[in-house]
């Protein structure tokens, strides 16, 4: 079956519903300057560090921040110094607007980090931090509103209506992590191209309030081919990119509640195929997928052989080389997950110098057996079984879940979670046989870039 064909459909990312806990939309648009451009006065407006205005949004446990800034619609002649202020009219213009209800973040729980200073011919400040942090009459899982205003001096306008920002917090502190105990876990290979890897903290058991999903599989990252060096290198494109140089935003907050965030390695229609690197460049690839891990804080890798052009070229063998390039993962980052999709020549991997570089074997859709012969040494707990396609309506039964759990397996996995096919229903497949609860499902995330 193929993993990567399958596409979720478009949806609406303008106008979504952060929280199931309030009735609240947030709608969030970049900055068109362009409307500014031919203003009289300098206008003065507030952006966040990922270049919203108006207003965003973050889940954090315990404490979180980020960072502001002042804008002028023109260059500063001189240095000139802002204020960006907590502002509870802010808000209330904004419900007012909007017909929300958001409720305000107590004041005494949000520090803003000193004055926002443009420097002369420069048209944004130097970042500004807001610090925010929980309280215990906070509500479990609740969304809270930081309402902000940047106070213009003598030389520029507050932007009416961009001067305000509503910075929407959702506070997970109160809630319990994805450890369940029972031997049975979880997995998410999340399409990013169509979702919002936060959507996976939308779950949870109903009594014990756990989360149900314990890993998240960012679905993909690439291995391509260089022509000009002959060596082969990790490709991410733009919606990994973004969640990777945004880890604060959306995988942290996973990693927070003990979700492992897994980097996605896909061929790419080139040569490069990760089942087929030659000794020296397996080695290589891993390094460089260490750094990547490391750079971003990430928990593990797994790979999925499709979409490559194979032959007899420089730097690749002819055969299936794939216990290699597990066994230099492992070698180069004993601290890290490897996973492979258990499909085409991910398949297999046997062990080198007595070490199997395997930590998780992934079943393709509704496929179920035992892979002690395609990765000798993997205990049974590593085995993922029988996986759904939640796209295409291709879900685990019951009684399919209950027979992990009979044999001993590791779990299972699903694919292309997203606000449009997570039915309940389709968890309760899994949670009731595993973990002897109904899922529930707490608010929605959709795709926000």
């Amino acid at each position: 079956m193929n993993i990567y064909k399958i596409k979720t459909f478009a949806f609406a990312v303008m106008a979504a519903s952060m929280f199931a806990s309030c009735a609240d939309d947030i709608e969030m648009n970049k900055v068109d300057e362009n409307k500014y451009a031919s203003a009289e006065k300098t206008l003065v407006f507030l952006t966040d560090k990922y270049g919203y205005s108006n207003v965003d949004s973050l889940t954090f446990n315990e404490n979180g921040s980020t960072d502001f800034y002042v804008n002028v619609t023109k260059p500063a002649a001189s240095e000139q110094g802002y204020t960006i202020s907590y502002d509870l009219a802010a808000l209330e213009r904004y419900n007012k607007a909007n017909g929300t209800s958001f409720q305000a973040l107590p004041e005494n729980l949000v520090t803003i980090g000193g004055q926002a200073v443009v420097a002369a011919g420069k048209s944004q400040s130097d970042p500004v931090s807001i610090g925010f942090s929980t309280a215990d009459e906070l509500e479990k899982n609740g969304a809270y509103a930081i309402p902000l205003t940047v106070k213009a001096n003598g030389s520029a306008e507050a932007s009416a209506d961009k001067g305000d920002f509503i910075y929407v917090v959702r506070d997970i502190t109160k809630m319990p992590n994805c450890h369940k105990g029972t031997g049975q876990i979880v997995i998410s290979c999340q399409e990013t191209n169509d979702a919002n890897p936060l959507h996976n903290l939308c779950y949870t058991l109903k009594e014990s309030g756990k989360y149900v999903i314990d890993q998240v599989i960012l679905f993909s990252g690439n291995i391509n081919y260089n022509a000009e060096t002959g060596e082969v290198y990790n490709f991410n494109n733009e919606n990994i990119t973004h969640v990777l140089e945004n880890r604060d935003k959306y995988i942290k907050p996973l990693q927070d509640k003990g979700m492992k965030v897994i980097l996605g390695i896909l061929c790419n229609h080139d040569r490069a195929c990760c089942t087929h690197l030659n000794d020296e460049n397996a080695k290589k690839f891993a390094l460089e997928l260490k750094a990547k891990l490391e750079a971003y804080g990430l928990d593990g890798v797994f790979f999925d052989d499709e979409y490559c052009n194979r032959g007899d070229y420089p730097g690749f063998t002819t055969y299936n080389n794939f216990s290699r390039l597990v066994y230099e993962c492992k070698m180069a980052m004993p601290d890290k997950l490897v996973e492979a999709y258990y499909y085409s020549g991910t398949s297999s991997a046997q062990k080198i110098n007595d070490i199997q570089g395997v930590d998780y074997g992934i079943q393709d859709y509704s496929r179920y057996s035992d892979m002690s012969s395609s990765y000798p040494g993997l205990d049974k707990s590593g085995m993922i079984q029988a996986s759904s396609e939640f796209a295409r309506g291709s879900i685990i039964s019951e009684s399919r879940a209950r027979q992990i759990v009979t044999d001993g397996y590791g779990g299972t996995m699903i694919f292309s979670l997203n606000p449009k096919n997570g039915y309940v229903s389709r968890f309760n497949n899994i949670t009731i046989p595993f973990y002897g609860e109904e899922t529930v499902q707490t608010g929605s995330y959709a795709k926000d870039w």
